[in-house]
């Protein structure tokens, strides 16, 4: 269904309900309520003739029940017309009409006749009116009601333009999202739709833009993730072809340093196909953690004594500050174990000879929550800032020219990332080129 006749429904469907409601309003605001004014108006004109009586008779009602009413007040129609003035003790003094006083007092059609302050009576009219203001009063409740026939007339059609064009407003935006959005359903990840307005409708803009970049963005990892993995299996691949051609043409026995290479590269091979299994497991979220409460300082100690040879080796110093008060986290010690391994790892592979690595552990709190936060700063070549954002992403290297055999498969630090978010920690980077890189692994306190 067209999305302008969807609001256009529901909005003319709310008009007319207004509508409604406006003629109703106004019908019974000109019938009921003049007809309350008039009749306001007719016991006051009425009671002041009887005030002025009163008056004239020195303060007194003596004679009231033979008072001749002018022609101006005479009935026309006596057998619906009444009138009744009754003392304030409520003995009958006057009355007209051809009905019963006691009805005409029960339908309590009241108003007082007061003089100096005092009431000195009370009267019940029905329908008593001069015939002049008969006639004006009949005149003006019918073109009053004639003119409640005009205006749901007049309200229906300023109704329909304002609905025509709120509809046109309201679904413009829309008009303008939709094939946007079809083009994305399509596979067109590239569109930006402009953002002209900052109310509703530009946030959804906004929001669309974003999914179409993560979209863009996740397709482009996924074309490339297979190139990547042909790209990590060919090498160590071809040494395998290459040694085994060699092996087959020789005809002799198999010497042990011919199958070393071989062995290395399937070695590798293996590991490549772990870090893969093992990353998606945990983006997928079924990652197993086999958690327990762990002090994080003998396990970075086990971890930098497992590297301190290759340390000693090239000359880089490794300083530990750990805090006075222990610090325990609920982790999986041999998934924990193997993101700091690699942070270490690729900290001391960009750290030169002479070089250091610091290695601390604070105390923080994010989101209300206390972490256990772990900072692995070394003082290597740095990062530019503008791959920053790219450093977890699986097979990214800095350096897209150098050896996997020295520069590893860029795996380490996409599972180092999802390992620590499965925890329910994070890692966050910074780096400025030619002064170093810092890693800090925040996780939750036990």
């Amino acid at each position: 269904m067209n999305v302008r006749w969807c609001i256009g429904d529901k909005l003319y469907g709310a008009m007319a309900v207004l509508v409604l409601f406006v003629t109703l309003g106004y019908y019974g605001a000109t019938q009921g309520y003049l007809k309350n004014r008039f009749d306001d108006y007719f016991k006051a004109k009425t009671t002041k003739l009887f005030e002025s009586y009163y008056k004239e008779h020195n303060n007194s009602w003596a004679g009231i029940e033979e008072l001749k009413i002018s022609n101006e007040w005479e009935q026309r129609n006596p057998d619906q017309r009444e009138i009744a003035l009754l003392s304030p003790e409520g003995s009958i003094l006057f009355y007209k009409g051809s009905g019963d006083p006691g009805s005409l007092v029960r339908k309590g059609n009241l108003n007082t006749v007061a003089v100096n302050g005092t009431t000195v009576g009370m009267i019940y009219a029905d329908r008593w009116e001069s015939p002049e203001d008969d006639v004006l009063k009949k005149y003006i409740l019918d073109s009053m009601r004639t003119s409640s026939f005009r205006v749901p007339i007049v309200t229906g059609i300023v109704a329909l333009l304002l609905g025509v064009w709120l509809t046109r407003k309201l679904t413009k935006p829309l008009n303008r999202l939709i094939p946007a959005i079809q083009k994305i359903a399509a596979g067109e990840l590239h569109i930006r739709i402009p953002v002209t307005t900052r109310d509703e409708f530009g946030k959804v803009t906004e929001a669309l833009n974003h999914m179409s970049q993560q979209l863009l963005r996740a397709e482009e990892v996924r074309k490339n993730l297979t190139a990547d993995v042909a790209h990590e299996l060919r090498t160590p691949l071809s040494i395998i072809q290459c040694n085994m051609e060699v092996i087959q043409e020789g005809g002799r026995d198999i010497p042990p340093e011919t199958l070393l290479p071989i062995q290395d590269e399937v070695i590798r091979l293996s590991k490549l196909v772990d870090d893969l299994h093992q990353l998606t497991l945990a983006e997928a979220g079924k990652l197993r953690l086999d958690r327990s409460k762990t002090n994080l300082v003998p396990l970075l100690d086990r971890i930098i004594d497992r590297l301190k040879p290759e340390a000693e080796e090239r000359h880089i110093a490794i300083v530990r500050t750990y805090p006075a008060q222990k610090l325990d986290v609920f982790v999986d010690s041999n998934r924990i174990t193997q993101v700091f391994y690699n942070l270490l790892i690729n900290a001391m592979r960009y750290t030169s000879s002479g070089g250091r690595i610091s290695l601390r552990i604070t105390e923080s709190f994010h989101d209300g929550a206390r972490l256990a936060s772990v900072s692995i700063a070394d003082t290597g070549v740095g990062i530019p800032a503008d791959q920053l954002p790219y450093l977890f992403d699986r097979f990214y290297r800095v350096e897209e020219s150098r050896s996997r055999h020295t520069g590893g498969m860029g795996l380490g630090l996409a599972i180092a990332k999802e390992f620590v978010e499965a925890h329910r920690g994070f890692i966050s980077v910074q780096s400025e080129v030619g002064r170093g890189t810092e890693f800090t692994v925040h996780l939750p306190c036990a």
